[in-house]
């Protein structure tokens, strides 16, 4: 009975995010759909799959809206203002936070420029983690320490540059690690960094 409480749980939580994104899918395809009916003649006739090809207009219409979108929020003016709006308002929305996770676990590139994939000491153990920014001068590192199997969350922790190693991997790899709760984790970990015996900088102290 505990093991079919936990998966209704976590079958809740995930239903939960990809519900409201498919309504808000809906929605915006009924705000789109009155704005491109003057234009529907030029549009063949028929249904594919079942959709009037009115609906797959707006859906594609949205598609390259939100691409749009994401070319902007890569750019410098686009981060800040998304870091803005997380800050002030979409981290208080209930379930925003699971589905940033679940996109990230998703996203195949490498959005989070300058982090390095490193093993942090913890008295007898390694744990994954990737390098956010190195004090020289204190020599410290802030490493990110990521649940699994969503890494898009996790901890934040300030250690002694001596304790973390980096490894010769790409962001990519050690996400993949994380997604298969730690498949992959003993090899990823033999690949030190050429010559680095703890961590480089990946970026000016703040």
């Amino acid at each position: 009975m505990n093991k079919l409480r936990d998966l209704l749980i976590d079958g809740v939580l995930l239903a939960l995010p990809l519900g409201a994104v498919a309504y808000l899918v809906h929605k915006m395809i009924g705000v789109l759909v009155p704005l491109i009916t003057p234009a529907a003649h030029l549009l063949p006739p028929g249904h594919w799959f079942g959709v009037a090809a009115i609906d797959l207009a707006a859906l594609l219409l949205l598609a390259l809206g939100l691409i749009g979108l994401g070319v902007f929020s890569r750019s410098k003016p686009g981060r800040r203002v998304a870091e803005t709006l997380e800050q002030l308002v979409l981290s208080k929305i209930p379930g925003y936070l699971i589905i940033k996770s679940i996109a990230a676990d998703f996203s195949s590139t490498e959005r989070e420029e300058g982090l390095r994939p490193a093993l942090v000491s913890f008295d007898d153990n390694q744990v994954l983690g990737f390098v956010v920014e190195h004090d020289e001068a204190a020599d410290r590192v802030a490493v990110f320490l990521p649940g699994a199997p969503a890494a898009g969350g996790g901890n934040v922790v300030v250690v002694p540059a001596a304790r973390v190693q980096l490894l010769d991997a790409p962001l990519s790899m050690a996400r993949r690690t994380m997604k298969q709760r730690g498949l992959g984790l003993l090899q990823l970990a033999v690949s030190q960094a050429p010559g680095t015996s703890s961590a480089a900088t990946p970026g000016k102290p703040r």
